[in-house]
């Protein structure tokens, strides 16, 4: 699990590449590697590496070269790598090392980028390949791991895990993008392929992009979100005891380490079933790790004792006051490399904080929501069959008036938020209508947040699917096209990376996911029970209290807390210097938003919200380009080494 950045260019720039490799040290504490490889027809490629040592401590170093050509800087783990480098031995291959690293060179030696869709792992990695001349990026079909590149004025390439590293480089256009902006309003995150800047991109997951001689191929897509053949299975019990044999399949898995592998244990039905497959693999000296909250409504660590408790592990507990917090707040949001407006943000980062005070690796319970059918949103989706049937003048008439009317709460998913979710948020198309209903604000207010976008929409919205038979796995698919990695996955890889922690989702798998995948959605939402067919798996081997529990965020009291204690965060990103350099965004609307929720009228924390985030983000640029100019050489730039090829 490490950091990864690089460029191919006309020029070759040792001290950049060390500069690159700077801001993101958090992500590789042990250990750093750099290389230039002269291509021999005038370009120079530079690839930089930061560690954070998981697997073959010693033999692990990158970048990584084979003879084939290939030189490899690569961020991730790849699932049941022993079985790919003993494979391997059996063909020929000669492999020196005991690093799943070493595998995928051989793996890309013998297929080329075939070989990039049989890998099984998280990962993002950049190889350059001397013999064509070509560099090839790829990414995880899921988007466990981050990856950003960017076209080159000389017509090279950069690339880097994290946008703040790539932002180093001097010929990327820095201007905030329309498309990101209008995405992150939206949805709280940017959707790929966009990112905040016009100058740079983000691999899609499961792409991949090459370069060659100045020219970008792709991106090219290894994997697709298309609808999978059910199993013939149809017994629920049967179903359901496949499910629990998988799960425990895709845990040992990915509990192989060189290190002690520890757990996100939230008590929630998903990190429950992974502590509980991983309590069978390691014993009673298995890790557990969850953080409590003071006020009652936002606080899970009950749970979590509970089944630690249950299973015998050594759980490890934190509990935080509203005001540890509090005082996180700028120090979480100068972790990000891309404005992320999600809250939860904060209790992530405190619980990965803890984590790393014991272990460098944990499993977690993401991915199980948008593969079982977790979410509210898809029992929503069966009440919307009888909510068309209301004829349209009664539905946007007189309900949606009465709806309108809820007074807001700063209660977790409250009746009056969900209404109004529900119902203001309509929209006949049903893959609209999901995305509306998952969205942080609507298209009416981010269109009067960003006079700019006129008729148009945010990018999300265009996202085109598959058809499916089966119209609500469908929508889970399409949370795991936008969601799952652009939001959930992006804040667990921040949170945890700026501590050196490793973060590893047994459910995203590919096996397991896969075959989750081709599970009918009458398995995992029947009636109002989410995730049917989880918690009948579940319910021979965890307390039945935590089987029943209902689906809950990892949330904080953000309404009240932008009413309070947040809100000179927000006057300060509505002052002359927020963020309206550009003019993209209505500082007149922000000040309305901010007016209404101080006085309890309408519920503006999530706009609110993510404006502070975007105000950090911004000032926080500015600072570093200012500075740019004024960088002194790091004791790093005397290690790189060149070479050529």
């Amino acid at each position: 699990m490490c950091g990864i950045v690089g460029f191919v260019s006309r020029t070759r720039d040792e001290a950049l590449l060390a500069r690159m490799l700077g801001p993101i040290a958090h992500r590789g504490p042990d250990g750093e590697g750099a290389v230039v490889l002269e291509s021999g027809d005038g370009w120079f490629v530079h690839l930089g590496h930061r560690r954070l040592s998981i697997v073959d401590l010693e033999g692990g170093v990158q970048p990584m070269a084979i003879d084939d050509g290939l030189t490899i800087t690569f961020n991730g783990e790849i699932w049941g790598y022993r079985e790919l480098r003993a494979s391997l031995l059996a063909r020929g291959r000669a492999l020196t090392t005991s690093s799943d690293t070493e595998v995928i060179l051989h793996e890309v030696a013998l297929a080329g980028d075939e070989a990039v869709a049989r890998l099984n792992g998280m990962f993002a990695f950049a190889i350059w390949d001397a013999r064509h001349r070509r560099l090839l990026l790829a990414r995880d079909r899921w988007g466990i791991k981050p990856l950003v590149w960017a076209s080159l004025p000389d017509g090279g390439v950069a690339f880097s895990s994290e946008l703040r590293s790539l932002l180093v480089h001097p010929g990327i256009d820095r201007r905030i993008s329309d498309d990101g902006l209008a995405s992150f309003f939206f949805a709280d995150y940017v959707q790929p392929p966009h990112t905040i800047v016009r100058g740079a991109s983000r691999v899609p997951p499961g792409c991949t992009i090459a370069w060659k001689d100045g020219q970008i191929e792709g991106p090219r897509a290894f994997a697709s979100l298309e609808e999978l053949e059910p199993p013939a299975e149809t017994d629920a019990h049967a179903v359901a005891a496949e499910l629990w044999r998988r799960l425990d399949t895709a845990v040992s898995r990915q509990l192989v380490a060189d290190v002690p592998v520890g757990i996100f244990l939230s008590g929630g039905l998903d990190s429950s079933s992974v502590a509980r497959l991983a309590r069978l693999h390691v014993g009673p000296r298995l890790q557990t790790f969850s953080i409590g909250f003071d006020d009652p409504e936002f606080d899970e660590s009950s749970h979590a004792r509970l089944v630690a408790n249950a299973l015998g592990t050594t759980h490890v507990e934190e509990r935080i006051a509203e005001s540890t917090l509090l005082d996180l707040v700028a120090e979480a949001l100068d972790h990000l490399d891309e404005p992320l407006a999600d809250p939860s943000i904060l209790p992530t980062w405190l619980l990965s904080r803890l984590a790393r005070q014991h272990v460098k690796v944990v499993l977690g319970g993401d991915g199980g929501d948008e593969l079982l059918g977790g979410y509210p949103t898809y029992r929503a989706h069966r009440a919307a069959r009888v909510y068309e049937a209301v004829p349209s003048a009664l539905r946007h008439g007189l309900l949606e008036r009465a709806i309108e009317a809820l007074p807001p709460s700063d209660g977790y998913m409250a009746l009056a938020w969900k209404a109004k979710r529900f119902a203001l948020r309509w929209d006949d198309e049903p893959v609209r209508r999901h995305l509306r209903w998952m969205s942080s604000s609507d298209l009416p207010d981010v269109r009067a947040m960003m006079p700019s976008l006129g008729a148009a929409e945010p990018p999300t919205l265009a996202l085109a699917l598959p058809p499916y038979r089966d119209s609500l796995n469908r929508m889970m698919a399409l949370d795991l096209a936008t969601y799952l990695p652009s939001q959930v996955l992006a804040k667990v890889d921040r949170a945890s990376m700026a501590h050196g922690l490793e973060v590893r989702p047994p459910m995203l798998d590919d096996d397991f996911a896969r075959w989750a995948r081709s599970v009918p959605s009458s398995f995992k939402v029947r009636g109002g029970t989410t995730k049917r067919l989880f918690r009948l798996a579940a319910s021979r081997h965890l307390p039945k209290e935590i089987v029943a529990l209902p689906k809950r965020g990892f949330a904080i009291p953000l309404s009240r807390w932008v009413r309070g204690p947040l809100r000179a965060h927000v006057e300060e990103a509505l002052s002359p210097t927020g963020p309206w350099d550009d003019g993209l965004l209505d500082r007149a609307t922000f000040r309305r938003f901010a007016d209404e929720h101080a006085a309890a009228r309408v519920d503006r924390s999530k706009p609110l919200w993510a404006l502070v985030v975007l105000d950090r983000w911004t000032r926080r640029q500015r600072t570093l380009d200012a500075s740019a100019t004024h960088v002194s050489l790091s004791p790093s730039e005397e290690r790189v080494g060149v070479r050529g090829d």
